[in-house]
């Protein structure tokens, strides 16, 4: 099931004109919550941070990971997490395991330290499954 993001793309010229720099919300654009962007810049993409909506459960508190035609996954180089909220990286495993993304993905080490018991947390209030309709 494939669920359309209502954000659009936004290319930004920058300062010699010849490059352009895409930004695609997929996610958070106008909301508190799922955060995750994909910034396109010379053949690179992006993205920062992969985070659920606190206020849905299941595949509808998802960034828009499958559903807008700007971003193919498969091709998103690299992953950035910002930080170990909810909001900013608890989509990860999804993103992981349920989609094409081949890239690889960073955070800093106290994230990562809390990112891990964080989601035991929230995977144990059973609000997370991404497999819920």
């Amino acid at each position: 099931m494939k669920r359309r993001a209502s954000i659009a793309s936004s290319q930004l010229p920058v300062s010699d004109g010849s490059n352009l720099v895409q930004i695609t919300p997929l996610g958070a654009g106008q909301e508190v919550g799922r955060s995750c962007i994909i910034l396109k810049y010379q053949g690179r993409s992006v993205m920062f941070d992969c985070g659920i909506h606190p206020g849905y459960s299941g595949v509808n508190s998802l960034p828009y990971l499958d559903g807008n035609e700007d971003v193919d996954i498969s091709t998103v180089d690299v992953a950035l997490i910002t930080h170990f909220h909810l909001d900013h990286c608890a989509a990860v495993p999804y993103l992981l395991s349920k989609t094409r993304f081949k890239g690889r993905v960073f955070m800093t080490h106290p994230t990562k330290a809390i990112y891990h018991s964080l989601l035991k947390d929230f995977a144990r209030g059973g609000k997370g499954s991404a497999d819920e309709g």
